[in-house]
């Protein structure tokens, strides 16, 4: 019985490679992507915290507005020894207020720096998420490779077991042959059925990760591309890059870029806490009570009445001159941190100078390693073919056939994931500088 579950499951996940579904999805990297962007909750959160920052500069013209508030009071007096005696009081008024000082131009600018640097952290969010998917779809064209591979193994020892068969029944070959042959079958159908499930598994994480909802038991799902993207690259001329690219390349990488933007940040910061600490700011206030009615009961006279004012004041904060003061040790705790940023500024750009170094190291290797690997490749199939020739007329004995198309087999695998690893390679890159991600592999 559970033999026959094994093999109901394995019959189900062969099933999904061949062209037996209702409806087909064709996907490909570009769509890949965007149905990621669409879907993925860091770049949603991303955009959110980008709309924020934004609105807050774009709004920032309101720290110059004033506090405007509106009142009305009534009050009921009753006092027995006053000629008034008791009394009614309605009235209604405004009041504003507005104090400016020169750290508001300082909050502007970091609202400003903050704005521009989220809007660069959104960008590197999308572009950490297209790199992570496009190396995810290309990922999946290896592993359907793969598949194509062990289905072209059953075929090659499927007519192996045949022409076996056929010369022992002419007693051409012994029955160990025969037998040998059929295990080789056996083995080569179960190395299929167990990477059909594997590439079954890498679809259903892959559609989840770029968030399509979609049975891939219900729907056929094709991926167009090629792992030949990798050899376009390769037929390329690519220099090695001089020192002074190398350093351009540096400046204007991502991490480095987030790394000035936290400094200049923290200067703006220290620049407005100085301003707040030691700088005088103008305080203006008015009130305006247009309307008061007041209501002498014992009389039954009613009196009305208006009132306003305005004042101008200037405040001087002294106690930021006081050495060891709250607000002057706050100023050199962000030299410190200034400090501090430069010094992680520099290992930054010690650490993604060697990034970029070790990457295009890998990549040069990995454009010779493709070339050696698809030669390696052509001639373990003309070695193959010219064996299988050679079986068929009895030169060859059943195990150097079999040999000879495990060396092939090998060899085209290898040759495939050196495509692979290649593309990641430049995939990595484009995102260790902040290239549109694929633009590599396009142009």
């Amino acid at each position: 019985m559970k033999k026959k579950l094994v093999a109901a499951i394995l019959l189900s996940i062969s099933a999904f490679t061949r062209i037996s579904a209702e409806e087909t999805l064709e996907i490909t990297a570009d769509s890949a992507v965007q149905a990621a962007l669409d879907t993925n909750a860091s770049v949603k959160k991303g955009a959110i915290t980008l709309n924020q920052a934004k609105r807050e500069y774009k709004h920032a013209w309101n720290n110059f507005l004033p506090e405007v508030s509106a009142s009305a009071t009534g009050t009921a007096q009753d006092n027995s020894l006053s000629a008034t005696g008791q009394t009614r009081t309605v009235s209604g008024g405004m009041s504003a207020s507005l104090s400016l000082s020169a750290s508001l131009i300082q909050k502007i600018r970091l609202l400003k720096e903050s704005y521009q640097s989220g809007q660069a952290d959104y960008e590197d969010t999308v572009r950490d998420v297209e790199t992570t998917v496009r190396k995810a779809f290309y990922s999946i064209l290896y592993q359907q490779q793969s598949v194509e591979s062990y289905k072209a193994n059953v075929k090659s020892y499927e007519k192996q077991y045949e022409q076996t068969k056929t010369k022992k029944e002419r007693g051409l070959v012994p029955e160990l042959d025969l037998l040998t042959a059929e295990v080789n079958l056996k083995s080569a159908k179960l190395d299929l059925k167990n990477a059909e499930k594997d590439y079954y598994n890498s679809v259903i994480d892959f559609l989840n990760e770029i968030g399509l909802e979609t049975n891939p038991a219900e729907t056929e799902v094709v991926f167009k591309g090629t792992l030949d993207d990798a050899d376009a690259f390769t037929e390329r001329e690519n220099e090695p890059p001089t020192k002074e690219k190398i350093d351009e390349l540096v400046d204007n990488s991502p991490s480095v870029r987030s790394a000035k933007s936290e400094l200049a940040t923290a200067k703006l910061n220290k620049t407005y806490t100085a301003t707040s600490s030691y700088l005088p700011s103008l305080n203006l206030s008015a009130s305006l009570s247009p309307f008061e009615k007041t209501y002498y009961k014992d009389s039954g006279e009613t009196v009305d009445s208006d009132s306003w004012s305005a004042s101008v004041g200037v405040s001087i904060p002294l106690d930021g001159l006081v050495p060891g003061s709250a607000k002057m040790d706050s100023v050199l705790e962000k030299d410190d941190t200034i400090k501090t940023l430069e010094l992680e500024l520099s290992d930054t750009k010690k650490s993604v100078r060697t990034q970029i170094i070790e990457k295009i190291h890998d990549i040069e290797i990995s454009n010779e390693t493709i070339e050696e690997r698809k030669l390696n490749m052509e001639l373990a199939k003309k070695t193959y073919e010219m064996t299988e020739e050679a079986y068929s007329r009895g030169t060859k004995d059943l195990l150097t056939v079999q040999n000879a198309l495990d060396s092939y087999r090998s060899a085209q695998v290898e040759w495939r994931k050196e495509q692979y690893n290649l593309i990641s390679y430049v995939l990595d890159l484009e995102n260790l500088l902040g290239l549109e991600s694929g633009s590599l592999l396009k142009n």
